[in-house]
């Protein structure tokens, strides 16, 4: 049997195991390699990037366990980048289930911060928790937040909480970053913060939810978007910090390389065997 022969019919098991490494080891250990970058994540990264080392930030975490695998390691590049600017943040969430997630990527991102990036709660950021109302209770912590809430996430007292000694409206923040996963809340910051406190906007949802925020972009009402795992993997790539959305995503790179090999591979030994007449 001749080498084109033993090769064309080789066993589906070690093609599929070939598969599986090149999908598992990216995932695992992830890797930076050259990709492309859509317009919005741009726009969105420069804007983060733009704002002033020391800049107070809000941020609302809407991830969800169905949204976290997607919009979660997004979050968690954009605490990481504003921490590594000395920010300060102030998260809040309007859900309960999202207010968890907004803790566990808040967690994730301090757990790679370098040595030496200042994350102490209460001094270099803040998780309120959930604000009940929808987009009513948006409008009431724009206002005075206070009169929203008495208690951070972790029960400590709003007064108790050094990095809100002067923080008491949306006036105090410099910008803010809507995480709205699918809960379409997007428009409660550009309505209840954009518009009344002037403050510039960015943040993430969903990748089908994208199309429905192109209008606040294309206005100027917000800086960009992630859209989904591939805007959080953009992210990852754009901070040179490889995460579970850049694993993701060069896995689907690597998996896609490899069938089109498999093809443009299987196609040119077909032709070779029967130009010798093999069958």
């Amino acid at each position: 049997m001749s080498i084109v022969k033993k090769i064309l019919d080789l066993d589906q098991r070690v093609i599929y195991l070939i598969l599986f490494v090149l999908l598992a080891y990216p995932i695992l250990n992830p890797v930076i390699l050259p990709m492309a970058i859509q317009d919005y994540s741009k726009q969105a990264f420069n804007f983060a990037d733009s704002i002033p080392d020391g800049s107070v930030v809000l941020i609302e975490g809407g991830n969800s366990a169905a949204t976290h695998p997607q919009c979660g390691p997004g979050l968690t590049a954009n605490i990481y980048h504003l921490l590594t600017k000395n920010c300060k943040l102030v998260f809040f969430s309007i859900g309960a289930e999202q207010a968890f997630w907004t803790n566990r990527e808040i967690q994730d991102a301090i757990n790679k911060l370098p040595a030496g990036v200042p994350a102490e709660n209460g001094v270099n950021w803040v998780h309120l928790g959930y604000i009940s109302g929808g987009e009513s209770g948006v409008a009431a912590l724009a206002a005075n937040i206070r009169s929203a809430i008495s208690k951070d996430y972790y029960g400590t007292l709003i007064d108790d909480l050094p990095l809100m000694k002067d923080i008491n409206d949306a006036k105090a923040f410099s910008a803010v970053f809507w995480w709205g996963g699918s809960e379409g809340s997007i428009p409660y910051g550009v309505r209840q913060l954009v518009g009344p406190y002037n403050l510039p906007m960015s943040g993430s949802c969903t990748t089908n939810e994208v199309p429905n925020y192109s209008p606040y972009i294309s206005s100027g009402q917000m800086k960009g978007i992630f859209g989904g795992v591939r805007g959080s993997a953009e992210y990852e790539y754009l901070l040179r910090v490889p995460g579970p959305a850049l694993g993701q995503a060069m896995a689907t790179n690597f998996g896609g390389l490899f069938w089109l090999v498999l093809v443009v591979v299987g196609n040119v030994l077909y032709f070779i065997q029967r130009g010798r007449g093999e069958k």
